[in-house]
């Protein structure tokens, strides 16, 4: 009895290579335009409370349009994974582990990044309907704000670091 080694083949066909191909551009388009949200709101806020009022504003629709492309990434990452057909990459460990990484990214984004820019923005407009201070007098607001942008840079700072491990396991496939 003589034993062969089997020559892994990669999947094939232009189904699969098409739901490849939206992976990939949901991912750059996402993932590079969400990854940039805490260097956005320290920039914004650099300028001046007014301007960063207006950039935040911009950039929160960029990220809205992000976020779908985010999900579009997981949608046709396992739609490409499951047109592999007998080359199904279903029994392989890193998979799982990047879909793991995808949930805790997509977690990081709706339990700790929106919801402190929600209530950053929120503060930026209470702020801008009081009164001018004089200094060295400061309204409360100021301290809040930094608070929530340390906060949006954490959950960036958590998110970027997923989304470097994920990209490790999608091109090294350990």
């Amino acid at each position: 009895m003589q034993l062969v080694a089997r020559v892994a083949v990669p999947p094939s066909g232009w189904g699969y290579h098409l739901l490849v191909l939206l992976h990939i551009i949901c991912a750059v388009g996402g993932f590079g335009a969400v990854s940039y949200r805490a260097f956005a709101l320290y920039l914004a806020r650099q300028r001046g409370d007014a301007v960063a009022a207006g950039a935040i504003a911009v950039y929160g629709q960029i990220s809205q349009v992000a976020e779908v492309l985010v999900y579009g990434t997981g949608v046709f990452g396992v739609a490409a994974i499951a047109a592999a057909g007998s080359n199904s990459y279903f029994d392989k460990p890193w998979v799982y582990a990047a879909l793991v990484i995808f949930v805790v990214m997509v977690g990081l984004l709706h339990a700790v990044v929106r919801p402190a820019e929600r209530r950053y923005r929120a503060e930026l407009i209470d702020l801008a309907q009081l009164p001018g201070v004089a200094p060295p007098a400061r309204p409360p607001h100021f301290d809040r704000l930094e608070r929530l942008q340390r906060r949006v840079g954490a959950g960036m700072g958590a998110f970027n670091v997923c989304l470097l491990a994920a990209l490790y396991l999608m091109v090294f496939k350990p």
